[in-house]
């Protein structure tokens, strides 16, 4: 029985974080009808910059001085794109004899002027680091929301109207290259995160001794979702983005600011993942680059609670988070050689057989066409 408690909170902090990850697949499908597969990344950037912004090693202050020269660069990098844009569209006037002037682009001063900012900061990077849990969890969490949220409107937003299988490989190949920038940022070092608590510490509860990671993970990850409700339940923002996810053509209709909406849908998605990100290494755990495959744990959690349904996506990680570890508990012993990580492709062929019973999910709506 005390094996069975500690595999049943172990499950459900697990499932806890599955819950978020798909639930930031979930809320970008509904929105913009994109697969965002590199949403791992997302979440092994928002764990790598925790890492960094909560540590006093002088390796972390130089990987936040090269992100914020990195980030610098490519912004007065993308003002120099603009002005060359800018030059071109007036050529080409000129060849036309067109009386009208193309105005300059006003995302030019933006770009400058922020490049020049992150570059003025870069050599006061130690004042990123050594940040105080909370605000260095905060932190994470917003600039990963800025990251997607920039990379839905830099890179997503003009795909708008294409095939779906084209944002798929779109993202895929910008997974690719985030994790790239990761490498570059942060190498291929063995990094652990700092934590104001005790990480192999027991608490007791219901009479059983349970991990504090465990417990704390499953309590922030249940905040973080009965948060989401609230915000879609009850606030304008939420409004906007069912109606958005629902018809898009009828909500511009109303005036609401469809391009904005994907803005904050990517954002939030982005907030998530960071999140699930930071409780997902905690110690004794280990931080690498191959942490953000784990988003595609997650993704059976999405294709069975319903790519359209955000309460469908937190029941099925859920319950995939404690199937994975009930089998690792129960069943991985009794199988052997062949019972070797047995339970990390158990969701998977989980996922096969609901589909062949449900192929839309628990909660996922039909497509009907009519002909």
């Amino acid at each position: 029985m005390k094996t069975f408690f500690i595999l049943l909170f172990s499950g459900l902090a697990l499932g806890a974080i599955y819950s978020l990850v798909a639930l930031g697949f979930v809320v970008i499908y509904r929105s913009s009808q994109v697969f965002n597969f590199a949403h791992g990344e997302f979440l092994a950037f928002g764990a790598f910059l925790m890492a960094s912004l909560t540590s006093t090693e002088e390796i972390e202050r130089q990987a936040i001085q090269k992100l914020l020269s990195l980030a610098g660069w490519l912004a007065l990098l993308g003002g120099a794109v603009l002005i060359g844009w800018w030059f071109w569209q007036v050529w080409k006037r000129r060849q036309r004899s067109a009386s009208d002037l193309f105005p300059f682009p006003k995302g030019v001063w933006f770009a400058g002027g922020v490049g020049g900012i992150f570059l003025l900061m870069a050599p006061q990077a130690k004042w990123f680091v050594g940040l105080p849990w909370g605000v260095g969890l905060i932190l994470a969490m917003v600039v990963t929301g800025a990251l997607a949220a920039l990379t839905e409107r830099l890179f997503l937003r003009p795909m708008v109207g294409q095939p779906i299988f084209a944002t798929i490989i779109l993202t895929i190949f910008l997974g690719f290259l985030l994790r790239t920038c990761i490498l570059v940022l942060w190498g291929t070092e063995t990094r652990y995160l700092n934590t104001p608590w005790d990480p192999l510490a027991e608490v007791k509860f219901l009479g059983q001794a349970i991990s504090m990671n465990d417990l704390l993970t499953m309590g922030a990850g249940l905040l973080a979702l009965l948060g989401f409700f609230l915000i879609m339940r009850y606030t304008k923002l939420g409004v906007a983005m069912r109606a958005t996810s629902n018809d898009q053509e009828a909500a511009l209709s109303l005036g609401i600011p469809v391009g904005r909406i994907f803005g904050a849908t990517w954002f939030m998605a982005g907030v998530f993942a960071a999140f699930a990100g930071v409780f997902l290494i905690l110690p004794p755990k280990d931080l690498d680059a191959n942490v953000g495959y784990i988003a595609l744990n997650a993704f059976p959690a999405m294709i069975i609670g319903g790519l359209d349904s955000a309460a469908g996506a937190v029941i099925a990680g859920l319950a995939l988070g404690l199937l994975e570890v009930m089998t690792k508990g129960y069943i991985n012993p009794h199988l052997g050689e062949f019972g070797k990580n047995f339970h990390t492709v158990f969701p998977y062929l989980a996922m096969i057989l609901f589909l062949m019973v449900r192929p839309y999910g628990i909660f996922g709506s039909k497509e009907v066409k009519r002909v």
